[in-house]
């Protein structure tokens, strides 16, 4: 096709061996994947392709058609060169907070120092398999790719409704997941022994609801929480939970983290993307920050420039990072900070909720009132049982002033959903 070094190849499917061959493949002639969500709608991932100066784009048929049996063979045949670490590799969008996906392009030195980083705490072998749950479009179907090449270990690649199956059939020993899939699992009894055989289970995304964990516990999973963002080529702290109480993220290896002044997170180190790409031009927003809280891990820059998260956080004398919300998400009622995920993580703590998003509605009085979307494992519980719940633990200018339903037409999204899809779901008339 004609394909060459540094040329930008856009995928746009679900997981497939192809897929995974694809990728290989491209690097090996060292073009450049830009990975694609499929459930974009088609305006948005030509307009994207073309934003990057990608010279083709793949979707389902056309990955069928190129990866053709003999392809497959040849790579096979060829095994896996070793790559330059500063090659650049991968084209992955992040949305920030207008929500328009940038595109950070990463080298293959960002994805193997990432891979390295998390074998110190999560050992892989060529005897594991991980089973690749989550999108290859999304940084973490990339970094589990990429750590199960970097030590030959198997590539398990299911359906997300067969996870299960997968997992007993493949023998699979290893599996990263987000909030929603692990609650699914664990809701049928019949998946827990499996779920104990696993070594290891990743738990990442947004915040994780408290009883998820005391059940994972209780049931006797080996769960690791993770912290990551796209932008530092996914983990950049990770730890197991040794008891209910017990969860210490730590920073991991080839990765720096501080706190600044103001609260945020910091990041740098050989797993930070090269920068955000629009056609030929490269944008890495670093700063230099004062008076900041060193963590104990990483590796010494000789700059004193840091990648600025846009998340808020805390860390304890031991190391152990706690993520408290984003820069961008607060908002003030009547003179209050207010940070929705302090809310959320509240109310995931209360029996019987799986899922909170607290957004800010406008409001005469207070400027806006904190009012939150639920979703409830079973039937919805009284209104006034949770007000009760949450002023146990907050003030009560942070108890969300009405309580909305999860949105049916946002059930089935993805691994993010971003607050201003809940912002256009709120109705006009608040419930009190």
């Amino acid at each position: 096709m004609g394909i060459k070094a540094g040329d930008r190849i856009a995928i746009c499917d679900e997981n497939s061996i192809e897929y995974v061959i694809l990728l290989l493949a491209l690097w090996q002639i060292k073009a450049l994947a830009v990975v694609i969500s499929p459930r974009w709608p088609d305006k948005t991932i030509t307009s994207y392709a073309a934003k990057v100066n990608a010279r083709h784009l793949f979707r389902s048929a056309d990955i069928k058609r190129v990866v053709c049996f003999d392809a497959r063979q040849q790579v096979e045949a060829q095994g896996y060169k070793v790559l330059d670490k500063e090659q650049e590799v991968t084209v992955i969008a992040t949305s920030g907070s207008s929500g328009e996906a940038k595109a950070a392009v990463h080298t293959w030195g960002n994805h193997f120092y990432s891979a390295q980083g998390s074998n110190e705490i999560i050992p892989l072998t060529s005897t594991d398999r991980w089973l690749l749950s989550l999108p290859l479009y999304h940084v973490s179907g990339i970094s589990i790719t990429v750590r199960c090449i970097s030590y030959g270990a198997g590539l398990v690649i299911v359906n997300d409704s067969d996870l299960m199956q997968g997992i007993e059939r493949a023998k699979a020993t290893h599996i990263s997941l987000v909030s929603t899939q692990l609650q699914r699992l664990l809701a049928d009894e019949k998946n827990h022994v499996l779920l104990r055989s696993l070594k290891c289970i990743l738990l990442g995304g947004s915040a994780i609801p408290r009883a998820l964990i005391e059940s994972s516990v209780k049931s006797g999973l080996n769960i690791y929480l993770s912290y990551g963002l796209t932008e530092m080529s996914s983990q950049v702290a990770t730890g197991k939970v040794a008891a209910i109480d017990q969860a210490c993220v730590k920073v991991l290896p080839y990765r720096q983290l501080k706190i600044s002044s103001e609260g945020e997170i910091l990041v740098r180190g050989e797993v930070l993307f090269k920068g955000y790409v629009a056609g030929t031009k490269y944008h890495l927003p670093l700063r230099s920050f004062s008076n900041v809280i060193p963590a104990k891990a990483g590796i010494h820059n000789k700059n004193d420039l840091w990648f600025p998260t846009g998340d808020m956080g805390q860390l304890d004398k031991e190391g152990c990072l706690t993520v408290t919300g984003r820069r961008d998400s607060l908002f003030i009622s009547g003179g209050e900070n207010i940070h929705p995920e302090e809310i959320e993580k509240a109310l995931l703590s209360i029996k019987g909720i799986i899922g909170a998003v607290v957004v800010p509605k406008e409001d005469k009085e207070f400027g806006h009132r904190p009012v939150a979307f639920i979703k409830f494992e079973g039937n919805p519980l009284p209104e006034d049982y949770l007000v009760k719940c949450l002023q146990a633990d907050l003030p009560r200018f942070k108890v969300p002033a009405a309580f909305h339903l999860w949105p049916q037409a946002l059930m089935s999204h993805g691994l993010k959903i971003s607050r201003q899809e809940f912002l256009k779901m709120l109705p006009r008339r608040s419930n009190h």
